[in-house]
C-alpha cells in the first residue's frame, strides 16, 4: 500500500509514541493508565528507537510493507481489550545488518528476564537450536519480540523466530528439535502428520515461517508455529484449524464467511494459520488464522464493515472497533486501504477472539519483500511420513 503517515522530523520512537497513544485514546483508555506502559514500550525500543525515520527504512524488516520494524493490534474478546506491538529490534551497527539485529535481539531477551510475568527458562532450551554455528556464513534467523497489554495486568512478552531465511527442509528439522526439547515432541509429531495429510489430499503448500514462544513458566504458556498457506481456499484452511483440539468447526465456518462476504470461499492473499501447543496437550491445542483483510477489500471502510460483522457474530461490540479507527486513520476510510492489514480468527469452544493488525505505513513500499528460499514441500512430507 502507498505511504499514508508521514514521519519527518521524528524519531521511530517518537512516531511510534503517537500511534500507541492514539490506540489507547481510541479504546477509551485513560492516558494516566496508557503512560506508564508507552514509556516502557519506548525503553525496550532504545536505542534503535532514537533512530530518525527519514525518507527510507533504515533496514528492509520483514514485519511490514514498506521495511517499518514495527506492527501495532488490537484482541478483540470477551472483557477488555489487548493492545499490542510486535518489533523487529534495530541493531548499532550502520548500516544496519541482519546481524546486528540478532545480538540487539538476544540483549533484549536478557533485558525481558527482569519482567514480573517473564521466564526465559523454555527460550533457553531452545535458543542454539535457532542460531547459526559459529564461523558459518548463513544470514541470522531473525529474532522478533511482542509486547501485549490488559488495563490492570502487567505487559505480557512473546519471542518470534522467522524461519523465512532458512531452506524448508531445514525448517521442519528445527522445529522438531525445538519441540523435543520442549517436551512437546509427540504432540507436534502427530499435527505435522495432519499437516502433511493435507498437503498430500489437496497438492497446497502449507510453509512452515515462524516458530514463537510465550516468555512465561505457567502451564498455559504456548509454543506457536506459523504456517503461511499458498492458496485462497477456504477449505485448506479449516482443514489446518481442525487440527487444534479446541477448534469448532461449525463455529469457525460461519465466522469465516461472516468475515469474506460475498467472496465466501476466497481467502484473499497468503492467509496464515498458528497452531499453538501447550505443555499438557497431546497434539495442538488451538488454532488462530489470519486472513489479509486488505487484499479482499476495496478500502479501510470496506474492511471495517466486515471485521465489524466477524465482530458482531463473536458477540463484540464493533462500534469499540469503529472508535478506535477513528483515533488511527490519518484520512477517511473510504480514501485508504490497508490500515487493517490482517484480522485473526480464534475458535475456543463455544467462544472466539478477533484480532486486527494495524500497519502505519511511512516509507514506498518495497520492490520486493524478504521471501523464502527455492521451496521443497515434497521434501518436507517425505521427512513428515518417515517420523
Amino acid at each position: 500500500m502507498d505511504s499514508i503517515f508521514s514521519g519527518e522530523g521524528r524519531s521511530i520512537g517518537e512516531f511510534l509514541r503517537e500511534r500507541w497513544t492514539e490506540m489507547g485514546d481510541g479504546l477509551g483508555l485513560s492516558r494516566s493508565m496508557t503512560g506508564p506502559v508507552t514509556d516502557q514500550v519506548l525503553d525496550l525500543l532504545r536505542p534503535w528507537a532514537d533512530i530518525p525515520v527519514g525518507r527510507t527504512c533504515p533496514f528492509p524488516s520483514y514485519v511490514g510493507s514498506d521495511g517499518f520494524p514495527a506492527e501495532m493490534s488490537v484482541k478483540w474478546s470477551q472483557g477488555r481489550p489487548e493492545l499490542r506491538i510486535l518489533f523487529e529490534a534495530l541493531g548499532s551497527s550502520r548500516p544496519v545488518t541482519a546481524a546486528s539485529n540478532r545480538v540487539a535481539a538476544a540483549r533484549l531477551t536478557d533485558r525481558l528476564a527482569g519482567e514480573p510475568l517473564v521466564s526465559l527458562d523454555r527460550y533457553g532450551k531452545v535458543a542454539d537450536v535457532f542460531a547459526p554455528g559459529a564461523g558459518e556464513e548463513l544470514t541470522p534467523i531473525p529474532v522478533w519480540h511482542s509486547l501485549a497489554w490488559r488495563p490492570g495486568h502487567p505487559p505480557d512478552f512473546k519471542l518470534y523466530f522467522g524461519l523465512y531465511t532458512v531452506a524448508p527442509q531445514e525448517r521442519f528439522a528445527l522445529v522438531t528439535e525445538a519441540m523435543e526439547r520442549l517436551g512437546m515432541g509427540p504432540a507436534w509429531a502427530d499435527t505435522a502428520a495432519g499437516v502433511a495429510r493435507g498437503t498430500a489430499t489437496d497438492g497446497v503448500e502449507r510453509e512452515l515461517e515462524f516458530f514463537a514462544l510465550d516468555l512465561d513458566s505457567a502451564t498455559k504458556a504456548r509454543a506457536k508455529v506459523y504456517y503461511r498457506n499458498h492458496t485462497s481456499s477456504v477449505a485448506v484452511l479449516e482443514q489446518m484449524a481442525s487440527l487444534a483440539r479446541s477448534h469448532e468447526p461449525a463455529r469457525a465456518r460461519s465466522a469465516f464467511r461472516t468475515l469474506l462476504g460475498t467472496a465466501p470461499e476466497a481467502a484473499g492473499d497468503a492467509p496464515l494459520t498458528c497452531l499453538a501447543f501447550r505443555s499438557d496437550a497431546a497434539g495442538a491445542d488451538e488454532s488462530s488464522t489470519y486472513f489479509r483483510v486488505s487484499s479482499i477489500t476495496a478500502s479501510d471502510a470496506e474492511a471495517a464493515a466486515r471485521i465489524g460483522a466477524l465482530m458482531a457474530h463473536e458477540g463484540l461490540d464493533p462500534q469499540r472497533h469503529r472508535a478506535l479507527l477513528r483515533a488511527v486513520a490519518p484520512q477517511p476510510l473510504n480514501r485508504i486501504r490497508g490500515l487493517q492489514e490482517l484480522v485473526s480468527y480464534r475458535s475456543r469452544g463455544h467462544e472466539g477472539d478477533v484480532s486486527v493488525y494495524f500497519r502505519f505505513p511511512i516509507y514506498p513500499p518495497l520492490t520486493a519483500q524478504p521471501s523464502p528460499l527455492p521451496r521443497q514441500a515434497r521434501g518436507i512430507l517425505q521427512e513428515v511420513e518417515s517420523l
